[in-house]
């Protein structure tokens, strides 16, 4: 167990590495660790401009970029933390909603958890006292750990599953969590859980739930900018984008 969490860890760490010829570097959700290489990928074939990227939660990368980090771009999983950052004066131009994100619901290959039913699921071994515990990413600044309270309160268990909850910094570390054998489920990214890496190592279900996704240029960003949030509106930035669990306007 402690050599497939390092593996996932490094999977979804190693994603953040680019060339050392990088054109700008840019602020990205960490949803977005698995898509965002492909969508650069394509983009740098495209363009010949490298981009390098820093993963955080929504929350706080909007706190590094308040305190000068020196971000050209940012993709938010939440529309708050960009109006934040507008009412601030970092950013420039419009904002873009390129597509939506989706949430599930995963058991690990370790956990006796039956997950068919959704969060009806985590209801039942609650009231029959066999939760241990339950993932979810920090509500105050990651947007997964936000529409997972939301799920939670619509079922009528947010109080009384507080105990269980094992909150995570962002939605990578969810994923890792939810590795462990003492973690009955974790609320993930469906983009991450449908990576054939990931997709082996449990069971999952997706929850009727929505994340917007944004992205806006900030206010030092240069002409590279410009040129890949124009990208990920294209054909085939969608196509990457649909490919890896993402719902685009017209394909939802």
């Amino acid at each position: 167990m402690r050599f497939l969490n390092y593996l996932i860890a490094v999977l979804l760490a190693g994603s953040s590495m680019q060339s050392h010829a990088d054109n700008i570097h840019i602020a990205a959700a960490s949803n977005l660790r698995f898509v965002l290489p492909e969508l650069i990928e394509e983009f740098t074939l495209q363009t010949e401009h490298h981009i390098s990227v820093s993963y955080a939660a929504s929350g706080t990368l909007t706190s590094q970029i308040q305190y000068g980090a020196p971000f050209e771009l940012f993709f938010s999983a939440d529309p708050s933390y960009i109006k934040r950052l507008i009412s601030a004066n970092l950013t420039q131009g419009k904002v873009v909603n390129y597509a939506q994100s989706q949430l599930a619901l995963f058991a690990s290959n370790e956990s006796e958890l039956l997950i068919d039913n959704g969060i009806e699921s985590l209801e039942k071994i609650l009231n029959n006292g066999l939760l241990s515990k339950v993932a979810i990413a920090n509500p105050l600044h990651a947007p997964y750990g936000y529409a997972a309270k939301l799920s939670l309160k619509k079922a009528g268990l947010w109080q009384k599953i507080q105990p269980y909850l094992l909150v995570a910094e962002n939605a990578s570390q969810v994923m890792q969590f939810s590795l462990s054998t003492t973690v009955n489920a974790g609320f993930v990214p469906y983009s991450f859980i449908i990576q054939p890496q990931l997709s082996s190592l449990g069971r999952f279900i997706k929850l009727d739930i929505t994340l917007q996704q944004q992205a806006v240029l900030l206010r030092n960003s240069s002409e590279v900018g410009p040129l890949f949030l124009k990208f990920i509106q294209t054909k085939s930035a969608h196509e990457i984008l649909i490919k890896n669990g993402f719902l685009v306007e017209g394909n939802a």
